[in-house]
């Protein structure tokens, strides 16, 4: 997936409260990349969360995805 189809997955003012909370101010200029730079982290974690999914490893569904129900056991280890 390139840059520009990331989903905006980061809701602004809960970034901006919890810069405020830690008593950093950013500036107008930093705040488009804060917001790219976590959207980026986010997409690629929801991506590893994918491929820890039980894939088929014979016939002819080699690579699909055996289920694609996310369970706990799923998320252990990340």
């Amino acid at each position: 997936m390139s840059d520009e189809n990331i989903i905006d997955y980061v809701r602004l003012t809960r970034v901006w409260d919890s810069f405020k909370a830690k008593e950093i101010r950013v500036s107008s200029e930093a705040k488009p990349k804060i917001i790219e730079i976590l959207n980026k982290v986010v997409d690629k974690k929801i991506k590893e969360i994918i491929d820890k999914l039980p894939k088929y490893t014979k016939g002819a569904n080699v690579g699909a995805l055996k289920r694609k129900t996310i369970k706990l056991e799923d998320l252990e280890g990340l």
